[in-house]
């Protein structure tokens, strides 16, 4: 009797064992065993039929069907466009530079700073010229006045800036300059040039 109190004691007392739950991923096994998976199945939604509406107008006993959605026009193939490269389309589109317009000298009647009569002319390459346009003037000195020859190349030099002005050049792009005398040049002389000379 007592070793069988023992023998139940000892039951009770011991620990149960655990119950342990096994999930088996059967497309995992078949994979290991290099079967290929079949593939997904893709639900389609089923196609409804068309919507057919009978009516009967009092007046008349006619009745109207709806045609189903499939009888539709068949679709007109456009024409294929021939286009022209790129690179010889940008090549016409690029402006050519313009290039600075070489020195002209202008020449004005000794004393005088009126524009002589060539003067559109040789200024009009200088309407389209981009950039900054210098102009020179010099005028022959005065010995009773040290400042005359300074006074008429200014005048001079506003004389041309005026000109350039009225053919279209922004008057921000025009450098006059009043040289005065200048020992060895032509003192009724006014050189004019692209760029800060």
């Amino acid at each position: 009797m007592k070793q069988l109190f023992l023998l139940t004691g000892f039951l009770f007392a011991a620990p149960l064992p655990a119950l342990a739950q096994v999930v088996v991923n059967s497309a995992a096994l078949q994979q290991l065993a290099g079967i290929e998976p079949p593939p997904p199945l893709v639900m389609e939604a089923p196609v409804a039929a068309p919507v057919v509406h009978h009516w009967k107008h009092p007046a008349h006993a006619a009745v109207a069907t709806l045609k189903p959605a499939g009888a539709l026009p068949k679709p007109v193939q456009a024409a294929a466009r021939v286009v022209a490269p790129a690179a010889a389309t940008a090549a016409k589109q690029v402006p050519k530079p313009v290039l600075p317009a070489s020195p002209v000298a202008l020449k004005f009647a000794p004393g005088g700073d009126e524009l002589p009569a060539n003067a559109a002319a040789a200024l009009k390459p200088f309407c389209t010229t981009p950039g900054h346009i210098s102009v020179s003037a010099r005028a022959p000195a005065v010995a009773a006045d040290p400042s005359a020859a300074m006074r008429l190349s200014l005048s001079r030099a506003l004389a041309v800036q005026a000109a350039l002005t009225a053919c279209g050049v922004p008057p921000q792009n025009i450098l006059p300059r009043a040289l005065g005398a200048v020992p060895g040049q032509n003192e009724d002389e006014a050189v004019i040039g692209s760029g800060v000379q």
